[in-house]
């Protein structure tokens, strides 16, 4: 899991530490000092090149470093791990934020951006992550430490036996007769264990500032004739301007070294105040050289960003997202992103207005604009949804991103892309380009297979002649994203003798190279293409799911581990447990990485059945989520729906899950005894006795019985085809468990909407429940058997096009996409194309102008969950069109994630608590709300509503139903539950 990052590199370390605090982190770096183990810092994991890769111990500090622990009234303190979403969303509240924007805030640490210098769109206005920090607590190697800030220069140290500089005597004696300062940093870094040469934190800054001053001050004319001055760079140590007469700036020196130089645990940073006005406008042009001739022009207005789109972006923000069809033409060629702030929003439109106007001297026109914080964060969603979704490209060549991150003077951005054209011209080699255009950053992604061994002369070919290319207009090799194993070889072409400098600097503060290794500072001149991901060939190992040639290969090798799964942001469900569980386990991405190892023969078959993968695989519960939102639709569901099919297939199922998996098997007889077992789901001793026995939580609330099924209780015309069905508006309902044995009021009131608007319905006798518990388990062959029955009494309707409606999403998404990957039945694509969840059919009549619309008024107030399985099933909300048109009705969505309940999942008293971590926000806001009830198609997201709260959930059919006029005895069930232990 954590062998690998967002680049094309693997690494297995020797381990992974996760401290606590500062103090583990001192400890740990004691201990790699005492045993010479390598120290890789970690945050998201999300560098594109290899820079939180190695043979040591990973420290991964995102998962218990993430207090902010002081806001100043212009200063914040924070841990490394804090992410930059959640730091700005606390800063907001007080007007305030950090400004540096790198494209996926919602995942990346506090600690990756200082290690990295991490910049973005705005830079042009507001700088870096440097300019922005005003001192960090770093722990050096062998334990040590300190503060480092804008420090004073004392007498810089000479060694007593010669003029020599400080960093050459102490390295040929280490522990000579120096200044104490040189001598307490000596002791520190090298690891001493002698009691005498304990040195405090203020003489051990002295003896790095006073060393690293000697270095810098001995490079000043090579500093200033091979570090290029320009708006980014962060290739190599940040040695430029760190010097004055009577300062050093260590901070902003150690900002984006990497984890070379020590490891951060903390910050103190400067913030800025929110900008009062704010315009945004998108500008499309027929060229790209047009586009890049606006970005001078545009520039002399100092915009707070001006971002470069090319045309293989915007076709794929077209097939990304409807939202960009509107105003991106098939004939745009290129796209600018300008950004204006100002005192006031009429400042910013004046700006913005002004920007239009300059564009049309190239041909540029305006195509959106957007002024208020929702409608400009949707313009600015064009690169940050797009530029990820280059990993959704199919086949063996793909962009990659090795060479990401050039950086150029911004008035040298016309020459440097006609010599990029020609290399790649040369190389015969495409590549997207997405650039801050304003700062001279260019992304550039070349398209090439994934490599393996025998393509790394290829590669460091192209490499070598871009860079060239880079060199010739006074460019770096890298303005983000760091050196890391992808840029590092190539760091003594670009600075030539200045790499000496970066030599003796890493020996300042870590002389036995122990701190992240093999970046920035390597004699390894193919670094680039060694320790390359595995390719992983067609799986000799067997299967328990029907997958189509290659395809969990392919699969599993489209998670290029981004880490946008990582994300703990509101406005994405993907991951419910990273949500409230942070771990890289509980990420997608970790699952992925092991499908592919698995695939690659890296893990055995017993492995991957293991109680240790296990564990792991019931991290998901097939909500479906990352499909959806991952940039790549990387399918996680399914992978850990094969791993705990192997772990059933080798060591069965627990008594638990089997039992709950089959509750359809005992519905009959909850029916039948429903007067003695309705009173036990309502008693404490019998739900005590039921927590024993089968493993449902005593406190979870669960569903009554019905005293007859549903499907035992229609009428005889409804369960037998009638002659000529299907030859006018004719549908099969599909009843699952839910409303068969729990439930029987939704499906008549589903029966009753049907009808009322002439839709004739055949609900086959012997149908049974969908197996989607079964399958979210891993017991496939439990599930087929189910599978095969309803394939048998489905196929031959649905083989006539009559549409299979189902009031249970669940059901909708298990015969629609998990029962073609269980059956090789010829009839089962037939049945899943016809498989519509209910709601999406009416509102597909209603657009249609074929629903009637003879709805009562409803004076009431309701609150909507969309489940996870609807939204998997890409209907949308499609109830909120039909619930607008109840006269006087008001309906408010719930945006508060994923309940948590996931069906079985829930009800468990394992996962109990996990599933009310989970679903916490939408519980509290069941709890808290002044709606009169709640409105959820899902019957297990209705059980999590209704927990703890008295607010009654319905399926929103009923709703329907009663505002037709049809079934009034839905009324009663507005009223608040009196009963703890059993839902409404």
């Amino acid at each position: 899991m954590f062998a690998s990052d967002a680049s094309w590199y693997q690494i297995e370390p020797l381990g992974v530490a996760f401290p606590a605090n500062r103090e583990d982190v001192i400890t740990l770096a004691k201990y790699a000092a005492e045993k010479r183990i390598p120290l890789i810092p970690r945050g998201a994991g999300s560098s594109v090149t290899g820079g939180a890769l190695g043979r040591g111990l990973i420290v991964d500090g995102s998962r218990h470093l993430t207090k902010i622990m002081d806001i100043g009234p212009d200063t914040v303190r924070v841990e490394a791990g804090v992410v930059l979403d959640d730091l700005n969303r606390v800063l907001r509240e007080q007007g305030r934020y950090f400004p540096p924007d790198p494209s996926n805030p919602n995942v990346t640490t506090i600690g990756s951006m200082l290690a990295t210098d991490a910049a973005g769109s705005r830079s042009m206005r507001v700088g870096s992550t440097r300019d922005h920090v005003r001192s960090i607590e770093v722990v050096l190697p062998g334990g040590q430490c300190v503060e480092l800030g804008n420090e004073p220069l004392e007498r810089i140290a000479l060694s007593k036996e010669s003029d020599k500089p400080v960093v050459e005597s102490l390295l040929s004696d280490p522990l000579g007769a120096v200044t104490d300062g040189v001598t307490a940093l000596a002791a520190t870094l090298l690891g001493s264990s002698d009691p005498g040469l304990k040195a405090s934190e203020a003489e051990v800054r002295r003896g790095l500032v006073s060393r690293i001053a000697r270095i810098l001050s001995e490079g000043e004319n090579l500093i200033r004739e091979k570090q290029p001055l320009i708006p980014r760079n962060c290739s190599g140590y940040f040695l430029r301007g760190v010097l004055s007469r009577t300062h050093l700036h260590a901070a902003r020196l150690v900002v984006g070294s990497e984890g070379t130089l020590g490891f951060f645990t903390a910050a103190t940073l400067h913030t800025a105040p929110l900008p009062t006005g704010r315009g945004v406008a998108l500008l499309l042009f027929t060229s790209l050289d047009a586009a890049v001739d606006a970005v001078h022009a545009l520039s002399d207005q100092l915009p707070s960003a001006c971002d470069l789109l090319d045309r293989r972006l915007l076709t794929l923000a077209r097939e990304a997202d409807a939202f960009f069809t509107h105003f991106i033409p098939p004939t745009a060629e290129a796209a600018l992103i300008i950004e204006q702030t100002g005192f006031s929003e009429t400042q910013a439109r004046d700006r913005i207005r002004f920007a239009v106007e300059t564009a049309k001297r190239f041909d540029g026109h305006l195509a959106a604009d957007a002024y208020d914080y929702d409608s400009a964060e949707l313009l600015w969603s064009l690169p940050r949804k797009v530029v990820p979704h280059l990993n959704r490209v199919k086949g063996a060549i793909r962009p990659q991103p090795f060479v990401e991150a050039l950086a150029i003077p911004p008035e040298k951005l016309r020459e440097f892309l006609g010599r990029m054209q020609r290399v790649l011209q040369k190389h015969e080699v495409i590549a997207s380009l997405y650039s801050h255009a304003a700062a001279g950053q260019i992304h550039l992604r070349p398209f090439l297979p994934n490599p393996i061994p025998a393509d790394g002369p290829r590669i460091e070919a192209l490499a070598r002649d871009l860079y060239q290319a880079v060199f010739e207009v006074g460019g770096t090799i890298s303005g983000e994203h760091g050196d890391g194993l992808s840029r590092t070889s190539f760091l003594r072409s670009q600075y030539g003798s200045l790499y000496r400098v970066f030599q003796q600097v890493k020996d300042v503060f870590d002389p036995h190279h122990i701190m992240n290794p093999g970046k920035i500072v390597s004699d390894d001149p193919h670094l680039t293409v060694k320790n390359l991901r595995p390719t992983v060939s067609p799986p000799l190992v067997e299967l328990q799911l029907k997958w189509k040639s290659d395809e969990l290969l392919a699969q599993a090798a489209t998670c290029n581990g981004c880490g946008m799964c990582r994300t703990q942001s509101a406005d994405l469900r993907m991951c419910p447990f990273f949500h409230v569980d942070p771990t890289e386990e509980a990420s997608p991405r970790a699952k992925a990485n092991i499908v592919r190892n698995y695939l690659a023969g890296h893990l055995s078959p017993q492995d991957f059945a293991s109680s240790q993968m296990k564990r792991i695989a019931n991290l998901c519960f097939n909500c479906k989520q990352c499909e959806l939102e991952c940039p790549a639709n990387v399918n996680i569901s399914q992978m850990m729906i094969e791993a705990k099919a192997a772990n059933v297939a080798e060591h069965g199922l627990d008594r638990s899950h089997w039992i709950l998996s089959r509750s359809h098997s005992f519905g009959t007889i909850g029916c039948l005894l429903s007067w003695i077992v309705n009173w036990g789901l309502n008693n404490p001793v019998f739900r005590w006795l039921l927590e024993r026995t089968v493993g449902i939580h005593r406190q979870r609330k669960l569903p009554i019985f019905a005293r007859k099924t549903l499907l035992d209780s229609l009428p005889r015309e409804l369960t037998e085809v009638p002659h000529e069905f299907g030859k006018d508006r004719s549908v099969v309902y599909f009843v699952d468990h839910f409303a068969n044995y729990h439930d029987p009021e939704l499906g008549r009131a589903f029966l009753s909407i049907l009808d009322h608007n002439g839709v004739r319905v055949h609900i086959p006798e012997d149908q049974t429940d969908s197996g989607m518990a079964m399958i979210s388990v891993g017991d496939l062959d439990g599930a087929r058997k189910v599978a095969e029955k309803n394939v048998r009494v489905l196929s031959e309707l649905a083989r006539e096009g009559i549409p299979i409606l189902c009031t249970e999403p669940a059901a909708a998404l298990c015969l629609k996409f998990e029962y073609p990957r269980l059956l090789d039945h010829p009839d089962v694509q037939v049945v899943a194309d016809q498989v519509v969840e209910a709601t999406a059919f009416l509102a597909g009549m209603l657009a249609k102008e074929q629903l009637r619309t003879d709805f009562g008024p409803l004076k009431l107030t309701a609150s909507y969950h969309t489940p996870c399985h609807l939204k998997a099933l890409h209907h949308g909300s499609p109830v909120l069109k039909l619930l607008e048109q109840i006269p006087e009705l008001e309906v408010f969505a719930i945006e508060k994630g994923c309940s948590g309940m996931a069906g079985a999942f829930g009800l468990t008293r394992e996962n109990f608590d996990m599933s009310l971590r989970i679903g916490h926000d939408l519980i509290q806001h069941m709890r808290e709300t002044d709606a009169n009830f709640g409105l959820t198609e899902c019957s297990s997201c209705k059980l999590q509503m209704e927990q703890g709260t008295s607010t009654p959930t319905l399926h929103p059919l009923k709703l329907l139903a009663l505002s037709y006029g049809l079934m009034p005895e839905v009324r009663q069930r507005l009223q608040r539950a009196t009963k703890k232990l059993v839902v409404t």
